[in-house]
């Protein structure tokens, strides 16, 4: 494993919280860029992520699929290796990054999640954007019932 010397874009780095990845997916980013050659090439196995996080290769599979989905990712590269976004990849300096991202060999692919300075609401809130009130009465008290139901004992 070679470091690469640590040049990134931190704006792009800060957008990452809109991507909403789970936590197994977060982490497996978080080796694969420290484990990452300059431009985003990385040479891993998924047995290999699953060893160093300590879980299962279907949930390695299932991140670095949420990975690809987001665009994080390149999903075109052969089993072993990765492919990080040219935004987000590790360049040995800014000149370097330049460079490789105006080659018009560099493949830059879009991301598939909100780059913006605020981050959108959760998508798992299936009341975003309904009409939707949870307190419908304004904070007024619930009407008690007319009668109260007959408890019985169990058993």
């Amino acid at each position: 494993m070679s470091n690469v010397p640590g040049f990134h874009n931190l704006e792009i780095f800060e957008a990452l919280p809109n991507a909403r990845l789970s936590p197994t997916a977060r982490d497996v980013f978080d080796v694969l860029t420290a484990r990452q050659e300059a431009g985003g090439l990385v040479r891993i196995r998924q047995k290999d992520l699953a060893k160093r996080l300590d879980i299962s290769q279907a949930a390695v599979s299932r991140a670095i699929g949420q990975l690809k989905d987001k665009g994080i990712l390149d999903g075109r590269h052969r089993q072993g290796t990765v492919l990080i976004h040219p935004l987000m990849a590790a360049y040995e300096s800014l000149p370097h990054m330049i460079n490789h991202l105006k080659d018009p060999n560099t493949f830059v692919w879009p991301l598939n999640f909100p780059t913006g300075d605020v981050r959108p609401p959760r998508t798992s809130d299936a009341r975003v954007d309904t009409d939707f009130d949870p307190d419908p009465d304004g904070g007024e008290d619930a009407q008690a019932p007319e009668t109260r139901p007959a408890l019985r004992l169990a058993g």
